[in-house]
């Protein structure tokens, strides 16, 4: 009696972007077996796969290689071209090669895969913001703030990176916001710079120790611009909760800040804020690392009169 091996045929939920003459391929992974858990999946992954301009797929296969080499042949006979294949760019450990195109795997280094983390302040508190870029579905979640204020500016800060000609990392971005003390006020539109500048740098676009000695405010508008937001009343009392002395916000925000004693830096837009970030422009005057020309060194963390960073070798 011969004993014939049965292979489960599941479903595979696969995204990625067709460009035409290939199929770039962002991820593929199971669908949840549960159809109240695989409805929720779908609908989260359509809006932020929309969002970054790609396609999203299911294919039943026994395999993730199987479902995605069922779709490329459905998208070749849709194009008419026999050439028809992944683009050199896709995540081909999904697809289950691994190694075996090394030429069209990204180097490690190119991944961008890492974490960074943000001071900010809205009305009477500071808030640390950790953003983590990771290996997964291209999906972006903020955690730990209260009704909709998540969805608000997730919107906004995705736009906004989006129309300033910035790369969205197609990874799984994930940003955790925590209060430093105990607002009395839910957080605002206040909190978006620093969500914007901390996904950046734990996608590799600006270094994450660039974000070291400063606090970000400022609402980020759909087209890249800042804009003020509420919350700005008592910011000097906010401003103290963070440890720092240098502040970035929009351009016409308050300058109660400057009066009790912070450097305030104003910018009009993320580019501008990724520009003053990057060239070390917020760090003290006294940073032993930026010297005279602060825009030619190298991100580093600041040292300042109460403090020596850990790279400095020498005392003051």
């Amino acid at each position: 009696m011969s004993v014939q091996t049965i292979t489960a045929v599941r479903e595979f939920i696969i995204i990625g972007q067709d460009q035409g003459d290939c199929f770039q391929l962002w991820d593929v992974a199971p669908a949840p077996a549960d159809p109240t858990k695989r409805a929720i999946a779908l609908e989260e992954l359509g809006v932020d796969v929309a969002d970054a301009l790609g396609d999203l797929h299911t294919e039943y296969a026994t395999s993730a290689r199987a479902a995605v080499d069922q779709l490329l042949g459905q998208l070749r006979e849709r194009s008419g071209l026999d050439s028809y294949g992944l683009h050199p760019g896709s995540n081909l450990d999904a697809y289950g090669q691994g190694d075996a195109e090394p030429a069209s795997t990204p180097a490690p280094e190119d991944v961008p895969y890492g974490s960074a983390d943000a001071l900010a302040a809205c009305w009477d508190s500071a808030y640390r913001v950790h953003a983590s870029s990771a290996p997964g579905l291209p999906v972006f979640n903020i955690d730990g703030l209260p009704g909709y204020h998540h969805v608000e500016i997730r919107d906004r800060v995705r736009a906004g990176i989006i129309n300033s000609n910035l790369a969205w990392p197609m990874t799984n971005v994930l940003v955790k916001i925590a209060p430093i003390g105990r607002p009395e006020k839910v957080a605002c539109s206040a909190l978006d710079l620093a969500v914007a500048c901390a996904v950046l740098a734990a996608a590799g676009d600006i270094h994450p120790d660039s974000l070291t000695g400063v606090t970000l405010i400022g609402e980020l508008g759909l087209d890249g611009r800042l804009r003020v937001p509420r919350g700005l009343q008592d910011l000097p009392a906010a401003l103290r909760a963070t440890g720092n002395t240098t502040v970035i916000v929009p351009d016409g925000s308050t300058d109660d800040a400057a009066h009790h004693g912070y450097r305030v830096i104003t910018a009009t837009s993320l580019n501008q804020v990724l520009g003053i970030l990057a060239g070390n422009w917020h760090h003290s005057s006294d940073c032993v690392h930026c010297g005279d020309d602060g825009a030619s060194a190298p991100a580093h963390a600041p040292c300042v009169p109460a403090a020596r960073c850990a790279a400095c070798p020498a005392p003051f």
